[in-house]
């Protein structure tokens, strides 16, 4: 039974505070790329495209580096940073979903829009903005968070430095 064995790794740094500032801003970022298209008359045609892909992406990756230089010495583990990252992606993607739910009071030309373009039928006209805004938020932030913890994974990959320990058990 050679194949069993167990890993001990070290975490550095307070990641659990440091997603929480990471995932805010994160959030935030992705909001304002949702409000500065519809203040600019150019709305997005849908809640999750490439460009928020690809925002969610580059700032998980960015804040994953720069909680990594923050740390004693530079050293993470790759669980580490996969915790801070995952983290950072949880809020972003919450944050902007709620965000989008939200919006469906405030903003019900833009659901209006994600409902037009991403069904077939035209069902706008059965059911009031909040209530697809709800459905639009669900779906944002599931698609958004499974995105940013395939990122994360990416990041914690490149950006390890340390290994964990191995502790081998005999049988």
């Amino acid at each position: 039974m050679k194949f069993f064995h167990r890993y001990k790794s070290t975490i550095h740094g307070n990641y659990r505070r440091a997603y929480l500032r990471s995932g805010l801003l994160s959030g935030m970022m992705l909001m304002l790329y949702l409000l500065v298209r519809w203040l600019m008359k150019n709305p997005a045609e849908s809640p999750v495209s490439y460009l928020s892909d690809g925002i969610l992406l580059v700032a998980v990756f960015f804040f994953t580096m720069l909680y990594r230089n923050a740390l004693p010495e530079r050293k993470a583990t790759i669980k580490e940073l996969m915790l801070f990252g995952m983290g950072t992606a949880v809020i972003a993607s919450l944050l902007y979903g709620l965000y989008i739910w939200l919006s469906g009071f405030s903003i019900p030309g833009q659901i209006e829009l994600f409902t037009n373009n991403l069904m077939e039928a035209e069902p706008f006209a059965d059911y009031p903005a909040h209530y697809w805004s709800a459905l639009w938020g669900l779906l944002s932030a599931i698609v958004m968070a499974v995105l940013g913890g395939f990122g994360a994974f990416i990041a914690a990959l490149i950006l390890k430095n340390e290994k964990g320990t191995v502790i081998k058990f005999k049988v």
